[in-house]
């Protein structure tokens, strides 16, 4: 049991994918695809959730390549949950759009397996195809429709702008392996890392990985690839899209900072880079007029915040990984619920619902709050982790200019909010199951500690904590 652990989720979620997509060949159980695709995503999300609880020790199986049990269970978990509402918003689309867009069912559950291997690799060479193959299926997502005339742009500067992003991070990822001669990450924990600090192909391999994963969280100055793309995405796969980038960086960033000792100059160069892109981030959302758009600048500031956990030492990867998996649900969450056309949305467009559809509204207004930072939802315990990580690891300057961007942030945040109670016609929503999906983010936020006491828990088993031989 202990070495096939590891891959359990992963080959549920990949054969359950095949069976879908094989399915999908056949017109007439076509229909039956979503309902299919949902219960194996939710499969997925309680078998790892049980192998978290019954396995808290973490297992290494497959020659050592990957771990099982865990903390890594329970992030698959997470993932899992915000992959399965994802494809909740996605059956409406492929309901109301003539079940057209089959194929983004099997292919959500082979991202699924890709994204829930990723933080549980021990392997170099496994990340790198976990990673690449989670991007390949984001790009799909973002053009796969039929309706939205802006989302065949946003898939190609996506693929483009990507594939830069990743040729850095591999070629720094490369050099690292002629560095070091071995592709087991648990090999780099016991290296004399400050043997290399003063050597320039140490210094390349990790300019060029820093690089590589900043684009993939788009961070400022790589960040422009995100308004456009986020912007111009299918509305119902769009917080998908967001989820699986930010989950991918998060991961891939956090694995390397606990196995490579990197100087502190240089960490405090990233938080400032977190501080300078949540002030670029939240501060280009407030001129948007499109929802979309200015969700796609809100992601930049976003993931200044999870760039700032990550730097943080271990309580604040720790943080970040919590955060990471907050903002993924309620991003999904937040965009599914507004994708009420097939193309993006201006602020105007929801006058009226907060009249005609309370409960949606309420629902859309969690959300959002969520989103902000307001207590006592789980946004606001997620973003005060991350702060409280990085003031005690001495980045006071960088978290106080990140929190300012913070603080911009409710303005946007409630500005679609305000639109809702204003009168206007009104808008048909067919969802009420979804919406009511969002007492999930109310529950999460009323009860923090259990969310937060056993990630911690299942964090230090796994030796996360331990601080550098």
């Amino acid at each position: 049991m202990n070495n096939y652990m590891g891959i359990l989720s992963a080959g549920w979620l990949i054969i359950g994918g095949a069976l879908v997509l094989i399915a999908g060949t056949f017109q007439k159980v076509r229909r039956r695809i979503p309902e299919l695709s949902i219960a194996i995503g939710g499969g997925a999300t309680l078998l790892n959730g049980l192998l978290a609880w019954f396995y808290p020790l973490p297992k290494s199986g497959f020659f050592g390549m990957v771990w099982g049990g865990g903390i890594y269970s329970f992030l698959a978990a997470g993932v899992m949950l915000a992959i399965t509402v994802g494809l909740s918003f996605l059956w409406r689309s492929h309901r109301e759009g003539g079940y057209r867009g089959w194929e983004a069912f099997p292919l959500t559950l082979f991202i699924g397996a890709a994204l829930s291997t990723l933080p549980a690799s021990n392997h170099l060479l496994l990340s790198v195809v976990a990673l690449e193959t989670v991007s390949l299926g984001a790009y799909v997502l973002t053009g796969l429709s039929w309706e939205n005339r802006y989302a065949p742009e946003a898939a190609v500067k996506y693929f483009l702008l990507g594939a830069v992003g990743f040729a850095f991070l591999l070629l720094g990822i490369s050099y690292l392996y002629g560095l070091t001669g071995t592709l087991y990450l648990h090999h780099l924990w016991p290296m004399r890392w400050t043997a290399w600090h003063g050597n320039s192909l140490f210094a390349l391999a990790m300019v060029l990985i820093a690089i590589g994963i900043l684009f993939k969280l788009s961070i400022f100055p790589f960040h422009w690839w995100a308004p456009d793309v986020y912007g111009g995405a299918t509305p119902s796969s769009a917080g998908l899209v967001v989820a699986l980038g930010k989950l991918n960086a998060a991961f891939l960033a956090g694995v390397f900072l606990h196995y490579i000792h990197i100087p502190s100059d240089w960490l405090m160069g990233l938080a400032s880079i977190a501080a300078i892109s949540s002030l670029y981030g939240n501060l280009g959302a407030l001129g948007q007029t499109s929802i979309q758009r200015m969700l796609g600048y809100s992601s930049i500031a976003h993931g200044s915040y999870i760039l700032l956990g990550l730097v943080s030492g271990p309580e604040g990867r720790l943080q970040a990984w919590g955060y990471t998996l907050v903002y993924a649900l309620t991003s999904t969450l937040t965009f599914g619920l507004l994708s009420l056309r097939a193309e993006p949305m201006e602020y105007k467009s929801l006058r009226g619902l907060g009249y005609n559809q309370p409960g949606y509204a309420l629902a859309v207004a969690i959300c959002l709050a969520s989103l902000s930072g307001m207590p006592p939802l789980i946004g606001f315990f997620a973003k005060y982790g991350i702060f409280t990580a990085a003031f005690r690891a001495g980045y006071w300057l960088p978290s106080i200019v990140a929190l300012i961007g913070a603080l911009i942030g409710y303005f946007y945040y409630w500005r679609p909010i305000a639109w809702m109670y204003q009168a206007g016609e009104e808008i048909p929503i067919r969802m009420p199951a979804l919406a009511l999906s969002t007492g999930v983010l109310v529950g999460l936020g009323l009860l923090p500690m259990a969310l937060w006491g056993w990630l911690d828990y299942l964090y230090g088993l796994a030796g996360l904590f331990l601080p550098r031989p």
